[in-house]
């Protein structure tokens, strides 16, 4: 589902020169890499079991974590992740926002409370100045795409879910103009949870792909496959 934060910033700093001027790699070291699956395979779970009598489910997963590391120029290392508070059904003003202006301009199904992150602005802030601290920069984001056309409401499948960005992710990703912004899309096949993951980048017309490395390790111990 869709991710967004509720500032302005343009994160890894020199956000007005980043298009045309960004890495075209991004290298996940393995913890962050870890932590993000286990919350990622949670919300799933999560949705699975929220199953009506239908096989309906009601609790749309939204898994989202800011990012944050170095880049030496040619590649952008991910050294850890901040999961910030998401108040996209909380927040008076972001729940207008979506309202007045997301859901009219991306389609009704945003209007679902459930659908969507939005990250709490005091949350953002208090992560970038702890990360701040540790030498690291927040250089974007990461979320979950589930397969919500396949397994959701019936009204609201007309969506097609992948690890490629929706038109508000686009919109996202270019509004904030970080040079790593991450889906990572997760279905059922039978038992098991297969993933896709892919980067993207801002670029002057529209984003881009962006490499990314995942450690072998998680490759040991979730299913992973190549985009089609």
């Amino acid at each position: 589902m869709t991710a967004a934060t509720g500032t302005d910033s343009a994160g890894g700093a020199d956000g007005a020169r980043l298009f045309g001027d960004l890495p075209e790699a991004a290298r996940f070291e393995l913890e962050p890499a870890r932590r993000f699956v286990e919350n990622a395979v949670q919300e799933y779970q999560q949705c699975l079991e929220s199953r009506d009598a239908d096989g309906v489910p009601h609790h749309p997963p939204r898994a989202s974590a800011l990012l944050f590391g170095r880049s030496d120029g040619a590649e952008i290392t991910i050294i850890d992740i901040e999961f910030v508070p998401n108040v996209r059904g909380s927040d008076e003003s972001v729940m207008a926002e979506f309202e007045g202006k997301i859901a009219p301009r991306f389609g009704d199904v945003y209007r679902n409370a459930g659908r969507g992150f939005w990250c709490d602005d005091k949350g953002v802030l208090r992560a970038i100045k702890q990360q701040s601290a540790n030498g690291l920069e927040l250089m974007g984001s990461v979320h979950s795409h589930p397969n919500w056309h396949e397994i959701g409401p019936p009204h609201e499948r007309y969506q097609q879910l992948s690890e490629n960005p929706t038109r508000m992710d686009e919109f996202l990703f270019r509004q904030s103009c970080w040079p790593v912004n991450v889906i990572w899309y997760i279905r059922a096949s039978g038992d098991v949870l297969i993933h896709r993951v892919a980067g993207w980048r801002p670029g002057p017309q529209q984003c881009e792909p962006l490499r990314i490395r995942i450690p072998s390790a998680i490759y040991d111990e979730i299913n992973v496959e190549l985009p089609p």
